[in-house]
């Protein structure tokens, strides 16, 4: 039988909670008059968030639990084997840079160096698949929300991509 890893059971109260507080606000958002209201979609997604994590809160009460001496023991275990401090506190780095650049250097070429280091960083397998994904994930991005809905993404100064038929 599957044991529990330490703050799993926490971590499955927080997204209830977290899930059942976006439900709410996109509830706020247009109510539910019809199905295709402005607040319809995000009302079906905050749903399927509770009734996922209420699965995950179901099932993590059922699974035993590793031991541990105590709360002060699982807290160093989670400490040491899932958020190891100096992995956390190089990401939370990473996060700030990404938010300190994106004015600077617009959204397309920051969140590529975002998930460039995101991806070398966490997963070290090779600094081409860290390229490749950060390519091809900016590119879905872009095509997604600049030329399909339309959402215009913060861009650069420097960056003038109306030169070349793609700025707006």
């Amino acid at each position: 039988m599957r044991r529990l890893n330490p703050g799993e059971t926490a971590f499955g109260y927080l997204m209830l909670a977290f899930s059942l507080f976006l439900l709410y606000q996109t509830y706020k958002i247009a109510g539910f008059s019809s199905i295709d209201s402005g607040g319809a979609y995000p009302m079906f997604a905050a749903a399927l968030m509770v009734i996922s994590s209420v699965a995950v809160v179901i099932r993590n009460r059922r699974s035993p639990k590793v031991e541990a001496a105590g709360p002060a023991g699982e807290w160093r275990r989670f400490r040491r084997e899932v958020a190891p401090p100096y992995p956390l506190i190089g990401y939370v780095g990473i996060i700030v840079l990404y938010m300190l650049l994106v004015l600077p250097l617009g959204f397309n070429v920051s969140s590529f160096l975002f998930l460039f280091g995101s991806f070398w960083y966490l997963y070290r397998k090779g600094i081409w698949l860290a390229l490749g994904l950060s390519i091809g994930s900016v590119v879905s991005i872009y095509i997604v929300f600049r030329l399909v809905f339309r959402v215009i993404l913060p861009e650069a100064d420097w960056l003038d991509l109306s030169l070349i038929g793609l700025g707006g």
